[in-house]
């Protein structure tokens, strides 16, 4: 009896503690699909469908959004939308922060505030001519700044393909940043941002760079997943124009304290909804897939996170959580869309945790670490990417979003167990009783 009651209070920890169930093999070991090319489906989408997954995105290339689904069951549709990129301040954290976008009001209230005003005073005479100098001159710089994000709904996105490429197994298609609206200062991303994409009917083996000396840096893209290549070219960061100015009074800021995040926002709605899909990229309306959303839950680290509230109304302190990205050059940091059918495939998100440095030839300068944060924000996920300062290099970096079977996450008390712990907990009563009659004394696990 105390043997049995000690392996029934420790099958829920040992259940909590297990692996997950590596459920992925069937879908992903798939190595060929046969794909059906649809170049104008319903007036607006370029769709590829294969007997596992079909895809669509907008076919004039209005706006990088992609939606997928289970080509058998169509009722739940998946969604990513890439939003913009923000340049952010990384103080103590490597990763993205709501509070700490690298603004002209954010560089004041932080770096101004605790660094560089301090170290003028420290220098200079407070309130004398040199130190009034190197202030006003600091509020231009403020004012000359630009804005921390770069919204993708502002911009004018040009599609290039799809071609098949036959040697490689893929169909070819980017989407380039070609234009601007409305923020001046962030004219120097046209052309300098795309978003290179691959959907592939053959399983292969990526190697981003074919150097040796790289061949750790692959890994494998299932037939019927959709590659990114997220790419920037060029990128003006606010904190070079800070030092910079700084280089006159022998003050600067740690590089290292900057970033730039990619953010993705994950959706899921109905087949009726497609509507709210088709008005975003034919009238360029916002927020209309977002708001139609149904996603209730995310599979993030193996566990459970709801999407249904929002987190991001909490403006002073969001609650916003991060990823625990481990350091190997093979493993791939996965986000799964949460389905309540277990035998239907479900969506996911994922990319490894790194992106490629490139000299302005092509070849790679080095592999730098990604980090990534996210919340809820109301029946959808936003996700932020990442990447360390990089200079003048260019950065690339790969998610991928395909299908895969449901991941089994382990519960700590299933409604079976807790059954059978109730049924143990009366023998153990019964027993106990049937002793005490006996006068006899007792201990729950042993028997005197």
């Amino acid at each position: 009896m105390a043997l049995s009651l000690a392996f029934l209070l420790a099958a829920p920890v040992l259940a909590a503690v297990s692996p997950l169930a590596n459920a992925d093999d069937a879908l992903e070991n798939v190595q060929n699909l046969p794909v059906i090319e649809e170049k104008c489906w319903r007036n607006v989408w370029y769709k590829f469908e294969t007997p596992l997954v079909t895809l669509v995105f907008p076919a004039k290339g209005t706006k990088p959004m992609f939606l997928w689904w289970y080509t058998n069951d169509n009722s739940t549709i998946y969604v990513i939308k890439f939003k913009g990129i923000i340049e952010y301040l990384a103080f103590d954290k490597p990763y993205y922060r709501h509070r700490f976008h690298a603004d002209n009001a954010t560089i004041n209230a932080t770096m101004w505030k605790d660094r560089i005003e301090p170290a003028l005073r420290q220098r200079y005479a407070y309130g004398g001519v040199m130190y009034r100098q190197a202030v006003s001159k600091f509020i231009e710089l403020l004012f000359s700044l630009h804005r921390a994000y770069l919204p993708f709904s502002a911009c004018n996105w040009t599609l290039t393909g799809p071609v098949f490429i036959e040697e490689k197994g893929y169909w070819s298609f980017n989407f380039t940043l070609t234009t601007v609206y409305g923020h001046p200062n962030l004219k120097f991303a046209e052309n300098n941002i795309e978003i290179r994409c691959r959907f592939y009917n053959t399983t292969t083996i990526e190697m981003p760079d074919p150097d040796p000396k790289y061949a750790d840096y692959n890994y494998t893209v299932a037939a019927g997943q959709l590659k990114f290549d997220f790419v920037v070219k060029h990128w003006e960061w606010n904190i070079n124009k800070i030092n910079d100015f700084l280089k006159k009074w022998n003050i600067s800021i740690p590089e290292s304290k900057t970033g730039l995040a990619l953010w993705i926002n994950m959706a899921s709605i109905k087949l009726k909804d497609l509507p709210c899909a088709e008005n975003e990229v034919q009238y360029q309306v916002e927020r209309q897939v977002e708001t139609a959303s149904q996603m209730r839950e995310a599979i993030v680290n193996g566990e459970r996170y709801a999407v249904d509230k929002n987190e991001t109304s909490q403006d002073e302190n969001p609650v916003q959580a991060t990823l625990q990205i481990r350091e190997r050059f093979r493993e791939r940091v996965r986000v799964y869309f949460a389905r309540g059918e277990k035998d239907v495939p479900v969506g996911f998100l994922e990319f490894v945790p790194w992106a490629r440095l490139l000299y302005p030839n092509g070849t790679t300068h080095e592999f730098v670490d990604v980090t990534a944060s996210y919340i809820a924000a109301g029946g959808h996920l936003r996700l932020f990417i990442c990447y360390p300062y990089f200079g003048n290099y260019a950065l690339e970096h790969d998610p991928t979003i395909g299908l895969a079977s449901a991941p089994t996450i382990p519960e700590l008390i299933t409604t079976k167990l807790l059954w059978i712990l109730i049924g143990a907990t009366a023998v153990i009563g019964v027993a106990v009783a049937a002793v005490k009659l006996l006068k006899k004394p007792v201990n729950v696990l042993t028997v005197k």
